[in-house]
């Protein structure tokens, strides 16, 4: 037993480590992005009001969505043509930057009507600011993403550094000078300037305007283009229509839900999908190889985000409380009914990177289509008879539909069957099923129910995570200790071990 589970050790995939290595740059970046942002937001609440902060997110949030709507895929088409030569790089720069100065022009022509829209004099301004940032993006250099390409994201970790770091220098310099929410728009556009000069800095490329191979790219970015105009439909149409159907404290509850539901897996579970894409792309000629892979990236997935998912919807009162305060106790529900299925669907998100590596990326439009069609009507209906319950329950059910959707999605571009995806991550539900099952009997414990939620919440995070890890280990001994989640965990232990005691001595 232990041969086997060794020579499956010293045979690990050496695109394996990549994507590893560069998941470990990605969320390394995430951190210290997020945590700059956290010490900005700190600093920037004592020298400004609220409502400036309110005045710009309208600015930067009709920004994300016109940039949505309008993705052609930059990096995923870098990615994709692994020998994409000076025409495919021009072409790309001339749509990224067509693009920027279509979204900043659709920026300026609305900010006349921002007062109207959202109450504001002051938003007409903020508009026409924050409009600079789709041109400055939009001139990045395409080059860069060479570097993903080839799974080397220490670059990007000092390019999101970088740009983090001047972006926050602004805007606490002009907050600290001035006290005006230019601070906040100054920053974000410093920011953008930053990400765009860096990249040709690390990557020395010199772009023309050119469409000399745009017929050859059209067929893919038209495509992720669609795609990326109905996803955005599906992100952000729940906050346009909720004020409207269940009223602002419901709105604020299910945006709130939504975010702390997520931040279990998305924070680690996106990083990792990112990586796969890259690792599939190069594995583009060797279907059978890409697979496996994509197979295996489930299987991590499925091991991380499933229980973190699980695990935040059974201490969610606690969690609400501990966070937020008794004021939110709306936000409970939201995560307890969101949180299970969030987690589900998010051990799928390679399926777009899988079916884009293939260049079958109709087949994503197709299931970003048939999520709106089917989601948007109820999620509408259910909003406005039961509100903030009945718009959290429609998002759940269409996350299990849209599960469905990324199993036939899996089964047309694989050949396999539908349900493989599933059966990669049964001993991950075996020991999720062991979890809840502690989570449900917790009411019986008078101990448990007495604790103060801070240790009960810290309590639970710890015998909650050993239980699921001891019953995964033992679905995997059961098993015979194949190859999977549970070896490569045990291979980094292993690597990690050694290298201490090399050190040591």
């Amino acid at each position: 037993m232990s041969t086997k589970e060794d020579s499956s050790s010293e045979n690990t995939n050496p695109l394996g480590k990549r994507i590893a290595l560069g998941t470990v740059w990605i969320i390394a970046a995430r951190f210290l992005v997020r945590a700059m942002g956290l010490i900005s937001t700190l600093i920037l609440a004592r020298l400004l009001v609220p409502a400036d902060f309110g005045l710009v997110a309208i600015g930067i949030t009709m920004m994300q969505l016109l940039q949505n709507l309008s993705d052609i895929g930059v990096s995923q088409t870098m990615v994709k043509f692994r020998n994409a030569g000076r025409s495919v790089i021009d072409t790309l720069f001339t749509l990224s930057v067509l693009r920027g100065l279509i979204v900043m022009v659709l920026l300026l022509g609305l900010s006349p009507f921002a007062k109207a829209m959202f109450g504001d004099p002051r938003a007409a301004s903020v508009l026409m600011g924050i409009s600079i940032v789709p041109l400055l993006l939009g001139l990045k250099n395409p080059k860069f993403h060479e570097f993903e390409r080839n799974l080397d994201f220490s670059k990007t970790f000092v390019l999101d550094a970088l740009a983090k770091s001047v972006s926050v220098a602004v805007a606490v310099s002009v907050a600290l000078s001035f006290q005006t929410y230019w601070a906040i728009v100054l920053g974000v556009c410093a920011g953008a300037f930053t990400e765009t000069v860096i990249s040709y800095v690390l990557r020395p490329y010199r772009p023309r305007l050119s469409f000399a191979a745009f017929n050859e790219l059209i067929g893919f970015t038209g495509w992720l283009a669609g795609v990326s105009f109905v996803a955005a439909l599906n992100n952000k149409l729940d906050t346009l229509l909720l004020p409207k159907l269940a009223g602002t404290s419901a709105t604020g509850a299910f945006y709130i839900g939504h975010q702390l539901a997520d931040m279990p897996t998305e924070e680690v579970a996106g990083p990792i999908a990112r990586a796969i894409y890259p690792g599939l792309s190069e594995l583009q000629s060797e279907t059978g190889k890409m697979k496996q892979t994509f197979l295996q990236g489930v299987e991590v997935l499925g091991a991380i985000a499933m229980p973190a998912a699980l695990g935040c919807a059974f201490v969610a009162d606690d969690l609400v409380a501990v966070l937020l305060g008794e004021n939110w106790d709306a936000v409970v529900p939201v995560i307890q009914i969101y949180g299970p299925t969030a987690g589900l669907l998010i051990i799928f998100m390679a399926v777009q990177a899988y079916a884009v590596a293939l260049g079958m990326t109709k087949f994503i439009l197709y299931r970003e289509i048939a999520y709106f069609l089917m989601r948007t009507p109820l999620f509408i209906w259910a909003a406005a008879t039961f509100g903030l319950i009945g718009a959290v329950s429609v998002t759940a059910g269409a996350n299990i539909f849209k599960t469905l959707l990324n199993l036939l999605v899996y089964q047309r571009v694989s050949g396999d069957v539908f349900w493989q995806p599933l059966w990669q991550v049964r001993r991950s539900l075996v020991a999720c099923a062991a979890m809840a099952f502690y989570f449900l009997l917790q009411p019986l414990a008078p101990a448990m129910v007495d604790m103060l939620p801070a240790i009960r919440l810290l309590l639970n995070i710890v015998i909650g995570g050993g239980i699921y890890c001891a019953a995964h280990y033992l679905a995997w001994t059961l098993e015979g200790r194949p190859p999977g989640a549970e070896s490569m965990v045990r291979s980094t232990l292993r690597w990690v071990r050694n290298g201490r005691a090399v050190t040591e001595n």
